[in-house]
């Protein structure tokens, strides 16, 4: 079946597309939840081992990666007062269009938060895909925590 669009203008038009966010990226951090390493097995609360102790024999290793995307907030962001704290906090939705090494990371396990420009934000949304041609990015939405 012929197309409209030969592959040397597919090819243009999608390596234009890229420059485009290549242009725009900006890199954001992925938090995901961290892993609990044990560090050594406690046989003291194994029954006919002694006494049960209460000594902490794991620790929390930290996961993120840092990842490139486009990020857009909101029009109509305000802004809010928190309690006693003198700064306010905006209050609204934020996009960012990633890639899909990005969007594989954001979706296997736990995302915890996404960070950038100094804050945090958690995902409400699903993955939604935005191609064009042969160029594939996927958008979320998120909010800031607070």
């Amino acid at each position: 079946m012929p197309s409209l669009i030969s592959d040397t203008e597919k090819s243009n038009l999608t390596g234009i597309f890229n420059d485009i966010f290549d242009t725009f990226k900006r890199d954001i951090v992925v938090h995901k939840e961290p892993k609990r390493v044990v560090d050594s097995i406690n046989t003291a609360a194994i029954f006919g081992y002694g006494d049960p102790s209460s000594s902490v024999n794991y620790t929390y290793v930290p996961q993120s990666g840092t990842y490139e995307a486009t990020i857009r907030y909101d029009m109509d962001q305000a802004t809010e007062r928190l309690g006693d704290i003198p700064q306010k906090v905006s209050v609204g939705h934020v996009y960012i269009k990633v890639q899909e090494a990005c969007k594989n990371y954001i979706n296997k396990g736990k995302t915890e938060k996404i960070t950038f420009d100094n804050k945090s934000y958690k995902i409400i949304s699903e993955d939604a895909n935005k191609s064009f041609l042969d160029s594939k990015f996927f958008v979320y939405r998120l909010e800031a925590t607070k």
